[in-house]
Formats: structure tokens, C-alpha cells, sequence
């Protein structure tokens, strides 16, 4: 496939993109918590104390990893939510290819809730949820979070930055931030990165898109919490209703 936009590259343009973030994804690293808080605080009255937290962190996502990206590209880089990989780009191709993976995502997602350490973290992770609704709730909250994310990394990083260096080079190059904010994670989580970037990565290049990669990390990351938390009775039965 012929890349678009190769007649005007610019490293500086991809260094400055990188460079800024870079600077976003550790704000959020280190103050997300913070300003989650921060979000959250509005609305704190409508929310089950219980998932305060985590909705922060999700707000922290959309705002950093999402909106600000949007804005600064637009308006220092004239850039549009397309030209990002936030839009359908080739449909036809990325849809086959996810449709292709999606149900080896949920298979992958069923090992990995069987490992000690994955388990442990994730069971955890969605302490406190109860109910049928509870659950909805808890997928689609984080379905914010991970369409933040991978427009951050499949669209901004990928998509975007192959208009100045080339597919191979943005899909290597965002693999470092990708697999550094997974570290704290369990260990054999960091080691799936890797492979899992490269995969993420080529779907939104090739496709134009970030849709595909979205589908399937969050597809993977509800398959992995429904799993860990049916393996210690933590789901309610569709019988009783929750």
C-alpha cells in the first residue's frame, strides 16, 4: 500500500508530536490520580463511592489521552480527528481483520485469567462490582478508557505519525511508551505487549483507523475481568438477575 503523505514528511513535526506526548502520558502517569479526583468531584453525589476512583481514572484518560491531543493537534498542527486515525479510514480491511481476531482475543483473555499473577491483579481490580447492571456499567465505563487510549496510541502515534515516518517506523517507535506504561503490571502482561503492540499497531496503520485496535483491547480487557471474576463466583447469574 502506498503510504500517504510521503511527498511531506517531517521528522521535526513527528519529534515535536512525539515529544508532547510523551509529556502527556506521564502527566498522566504521575498526576492522573490527581486530576481524576479533580474530574470526578461534579458528579461525585450520582457515583457509587465505591467506583469514584476508577471513573476519575477513566476521566483522566479521556481528558489527556483524548481530548488535549485533539485540540493541540488542530490547532498547532492543523491536523484533523482523521488525519489521527479517528474515523473509519478502510473499513473493509481492518473490519476483516478484527472480526478475524476477535474471538482468539476472547480465547487468549480465558488463558490469561487462569495465570496467578493476572488473576490476583485483575480480581483486585474489580473488587466491589455487583450485579448485572454493575458490570455493564464497569465494561462500558472502561470502554471510555481504552477508546482514549488507543486513539492515543493506534491513532496519534501510529496513524498520525506514519504521515512523517513511514508505517514500520511509528508502529516500532510508539512500541516504547506502549510497553513502559504497562510496567507495574503483571509480568507476563509486559511481556504481551510487545507482540500485542505490533499487531494493534500494523491493524490501525494498514486499516487508517484505530477502530480495530479499540474493539479488540477493550473486547480483551472485559473478556479478562468477566473471566477472573468468574472464576471465584464473583458474577451474578442471568437467572436470579444479579
Amino acid at each position: 500500500m502506498r503510504e500517504e503523505g510521503t511527498s511531506s514528511r517531517s521528522p521535526t513535526r513527528a519529534a515535536l508530536v512525539f515529544a508532547v506526548s510523551c509529556a502527556l502520558l506521564a502527566l498522566l502517569r504521575f498526576q492522573g490520580m490527581a486530576l481524576g479526583g479533580v474530574l470526578v468531584r461534579p458528579i461525585a453525589s450520582l457515583v457509587d463511592p465505591r467506583m469514584q476512583r476508577h471513573l476519575g481514572w477513566v476521566l483522566a484518560h479521556v481528558v489527556l489521552l483524548l481530548a488535549a491531543p485533539l485540540v493541540l493537534a488542530r490547532i498547532g498542527l492543523g491536523q484533523k480527528p482523521r488525519d489521527l486515525g479517528l474515523g473509519t479510514g478502510d473499513a473493509r480491511r481492518w473490519g476483516k481483520v478484527t472480526l478475524g481476531l476477535l474471538p482468539l482475543v476472547v480465547i487468549g483473555a480465558a488463558i490469561l485469567s487462569r495465570a496467578p499473577g493476572v488473576a490476583a491483579h485483575y480480581r483486585a481490580h474489580t473488587a466491589g462490582i455487583s450485579g448485572i447492571f454493575g458490570w455493564i456499567g464497569w465494561i462500558g465505563m472502561w470502554g471510555a478508557a481504552f477508546f482514549a487510549w488507543e486513539f492515543f496510541f493506534r491513532g496519534l502515534l501510529v496513524v498520525g505519525l506514519a504521515r512523517d515516518l513511514g508505517g514500520p517506523a511509528a508502529v516500532a517507535l510508539h512500541l516504547l511508551p506502549f510497553t513502559l506504561v504497562h510496567v507495574g503490571k503483571p509480568a507476563l502482561e509486559v511481556l504481551l505487549t510487545v507482540p500485542g503492540g505490533l499487531v494493534f499497531g500494523a491493524l490501525a496503520f494498514r486499516g487508517r483507523s484505530m477502530l480495530g485496535p479499540f474493539l479488540l483491547h477493550w473486547t480483551l480487557a472485559a473478556s479478562l475481568d468477566l473471566f477472573v471474576a468468574r472464576s471465584v463466583s464473583a458474577l451474578p447469574s442471568l437467572a436470579s438477575g444479579g
